[in-house]
């Protein structure tokens, strides 16, 4: 669609001296794109004027009249069509944000919907009275950043391209409105945050706390291996009807590599632990071998080979149809294809191959079809790792299943540190569910009466951030949105497939700031 168009005023405003002129000198065309009527594009034809400048001093002898309204100067898209564009760019950034206009009736590219977020107004950065600082991975386990965030209007107020205590300091210079500041437990930002504003109260965050003597727990755990291998559940699981295989099973190849792995990971760690006792250092013994130093020690406060946990896989969904592919069977009906059709039209989303290897177990000699054995089998469960059962002692007790409770019953009766780990984990988080900071001290000296060295060295790091500590225990502030904050920022950064530079990712992260129309000098249209 073709839409021509003039302006009707009659005098236009020099852009030097700004004087008014009503002296014609010619006509010309402008194209501009416009946004689409009903998808179809929209091309708008404007014919301009140029005015003489009467103004015997100005500089300029003719000037075009100025309709910002409609479009910038030399633009070549109106005002709003770029502004829909830019916001287009914000949400889903260039690649996407093309297809999107494109199946809208805008013709555009990639390039131009970036540039058109880079070329709009900047975010204009301001302090905030509670602020929430973290960092944010460039690059997992080699570059980060730092994002800072409001935590009372619950969004983010800039982003800064390091994680170093220098760049937080001068930011925070720069705005000395801070009165209350949330971090992590890094020394790096509570240094930061010390030398840029002195004057505000620094707050721990509660989950990393948490985080942090679960952790602790953990590293004691470790050392009792032995005993959470004794803590064994029997579970009696509900009878199946599955096919039983009474021929002799040979193992295949893959359950063979399986089984070379985990020989190779227990001579390794022969190797680890025999070093160790001949007086090698954990440095020493990763030079040698090659090994990360926090595996060594993992291995060295084990006491005996730690098994890998097994992947938790959901069950195939061929289940759900056993029993009809059973009755079809005993109907003698053994065309997998045809079954496969059969089970489709019932709902099964699967494919063939799922399918086929299943019918190949029916064809197997001497399997019957329904267990036969009245009561169900007893299921010997695996122990729990150290990490598991630190996170079992961290749960709240009103919720634990039924299985979790008898797992901790027999965890207290096998490891007599447990009832020990559990009262402080669970007195931990109710010093913080209560709020009140002189329970705190009295946890402290607990702990340490324990005896325990992992939970002393997390003793040392609270009394090292004691006054941080204390806040988050009293202050209703966290990190807990600024985390949210950063699982946006992330799936912005994997939009854009990693590609974006930093200030194309602030640009995005930022709060979206819609562009001022400019005005003509003195009121003029």
């Amino acid at each position: 669609m073709l839409i021509v168009a003039a302006a009707i005023g009659s005098v236009a405003y020099c852009p030097a001296c700004h004087h008014a002129s009503d002296s014609l000198h010619s006509r010309y065309s402008r194209t501009l794109h416009d946004l689409p009527w009903q998808g179809s594009t929209v091309v708008l034809r404007l014919d301009v004027r140029r005015f003489r400048c009467r103004t015997h001093d100005c500089p300029r002898v003719t000037f075009a009249e100025a309709l910002p309204v409609v479009s910038p100067k030399y633009g070549r898209q109106t005002s709003r069509l770029s502004e829909t564009v830019r916001l287009i760019g914000y949400v889903l950034g260039g690649e996407a944000g093309a297809r999107l206009s494109g199946r809208l009736g805008v013709t555009t590219s990639p390039d131009t919907v970036l540039r058109r977020l880079k070329a709009g107004p900047s975010v204009e950065v301001r302090g905030a009275r509670a602020l929430g600082v973290d960092d944010w991975a460039w690059r997992k386990g080699q570059s980060y950043g730092t994002i800072l965030v409001d935590l009372e209007s619950h969004a983010p107020i800039d982003l800064l391209p390091d994680r170093s205590a220098d760049s937080l300091a001068t930011w925070l210079q720069a705005h000395p409105e801070e009165e209350v500041i949330s971090r992590d437990r890094g020394g790096i930002y509570a240094d930061g945050a010390t030398r840029g504003a002195p004057h505000a109260i620094q707050v721990a965050d509660r989950f990393h706390l948490l985080c942090n003597l679960t952790s602790a727990v953990e590293r004691v755990l470790e050392q009792k291996r032995t005993a959470l291998a004794n803590a064994i559940v029997t579970v009696t699981p509900e009878p199946t009807p599955l096919p039983v295989d009474s021929s002799p099973k040979t193992k295949s190849r893959v359950e063979q590599d399986r089984e070379d792995r985990r020989e190779r990971r227990v001579d390794r760690y022969n190797e680890v632990v025999g070093l160790h006792r001949q007086g090698m250092s954990q440095q020493a013994i990763s030079l040698r071998l090659h090994i990360q130093r926090k595996t060594i020690r993992r291995f060295v406060r084990a006491g005996l080979y730690p098994e890998r946990a097994t992947p938790h896989r959901r069950p195939p969904g061929i289940n759900k149809f056993q029993e009809f592919l059973l009755r079809r069977w005993g109907e003698g009906c053994h065309n997998a294809t045809r079954l496969w059709h059969e089970i489709q039209d019932q709902g099964y989303t699967g494919g063939r191959s799922t399918m086929a290897k299943f019918i190949a177990t029916l064809r197997v000699p001497g399997t019957t079809y329904f267990r036969t054995t009245a009561e169900p089998r007893q299921k010997k469960a695996k122990p729990p790792s150290p990490r598991q059962a630190a996170m079992l002692l961290a749960r709240r007790p009103e919720k634990l299943k039924p299985a979790e409770q008898q797992l901790l019953a027999k965890l207290n009766e096998c490891c007599p540190e447990i009832p020990i780990l559990y009262d402080l984990t669970q007195g931990f988080a109710a010093v913080f569910r209560g709020k009140q900071s002189e329970t705190l001290q009295t946890w402290i000296d607990q702990a340490r009466g324990t005896g325990l060295s992992e939970i002393g060295r997390f003793c040392d790091g609270l009394r090292r951030d004691e006054k941080a500590v204390n806040a988050a225990v009293i202050l209703p502030w966290s990190n807990g949105q600024v985390e949210g904050q950063i699982h946006r920022l992330k799936l912005v950064k994997r939009q854009m497939y990693g590609r974006a530079k930093f200030n194309l990712l602030r640009r995005r992260v930022l709060p979206y700031v819609a562009a001022a129309v400019a005005v003509s000098p003195q009121g003029a249209p």
